[in-house]
């Protein structure tokens, strides 16, 4: 878990907890410094949130006087109440989306969730399709998709030639030549390997070799994995992309989140890992 701590007026963070241990070596902070969880906008003292521990005394020794103890006339400390903690005035929302801080007047509260401005449009969609986002997905822009897209088509290349090749030397080695079942098989090698190749590894890994090699992956609305079924759907939605002069493909340059229009008719996203 992350941490925010305030210094004077301004708020820090995001800081682990055993960053915290090191800001209170250095006396940067102390039991009265403000803090707060990354997943909550309760400011709160730091010593109510992790407690305190008593030094320990030799026996026998009195301990020392603390900024909590006065000495009296007869020489024995008094506790005496602590001064009050002064509660610096912040007010500040966590926008529920990127888990950033901002003043009151720059967020709206949407079913009880605070959102910030640049959180606003994407939850707005979101919401529309009938999910909603814990953070921001980076999605992938047309040239990198165009690349992934380049590698895997090499690859599928070599598996289909790996396949027909043999086969083609076979047909026109035989006096009859290429029968109409070889041709038929050809077709269905030429389709079959692609469906596969796409749906087992957008199924399995979210990802393809060549999204993977660009460190991409395919995932629905709200960050999740899709199904295999859901991948294979997407393959032949792509089809479509390619037979209608590769405009399909060409949306994701003008598509706000980056979408081809198989990207649109399977509601999935191309997101950078």
């Amino acid at each position: 878990m992350s941490w925010f701590f305030m210094d004077g007026e301004q708020e820090i963070g995001p800081v682990s907890k055993a960053e915290l241990g090191e800001l209170i070596k250095t006396r940067r902070i102390d039991g009265r410094t403000m803090v707060r969880a990354e997943s909550s906008d309760a400011w709160r003292p730091l010593a109510e949130m992790v407690g305190s521990k008593t030094p320990r005394t030799p026996s026998g020794a009195s301990p020392p006087a603390t900024a909590n103890e006065a000495p009296s006339e007869s020489g024995q400390a008094q506790a005496v109440a602590p001064s009050p903690v002064a509660v610096p005035n912040v007010a500040s929302r966590v926008c529920s989306q990127c888990g950033r801080s901002f003043p009151q007047d720059q967020v709206v509260t949407f079913d009880n969730q605070v959102i910030c401005a640049a959180c606003k449009p994407m939850f707005v969609q979101r919401l529309r399709e009938g999910v909603t986002l814990p953070g921001i997905l980076t999605y992938a822009g047309f040239w990198i998709r165009a690349g992934a897209k380049i590698i895997d088509g090499l690859i599928m290349a070599a598996l289909q030639y790996a396949i027909l090749i043999p086969m083609g030397f076979l047909a026109f080695s035989s006096t009859d030549g290429p029968g109409i079942g070889l041709i038929l098989f050809s077709q269905l090698i030429s389709i079959g390997i692609p469906l596969a190749y796409n749906t087992f590894f957008i199924g399995r890994f979210a990802a393809t070799p060549g999204k993977m090699a660009c460190r991409l992956k395919v995932v629905a609305p709200d960050g999740d994995r899709i199904s295999y079924l859901r991948a294979l759907g997407r393959n032949f939605a792509e089809m479509i992309s390619g037979m209608i002069l590769a405009i399909g493909y060409l949306m994701a340059a003008f598509d706000e989140e980056k979408r081809t229009l198989h990207d649109r008719v399977c509601s999935t996203r191309v997101i950078h890992k």
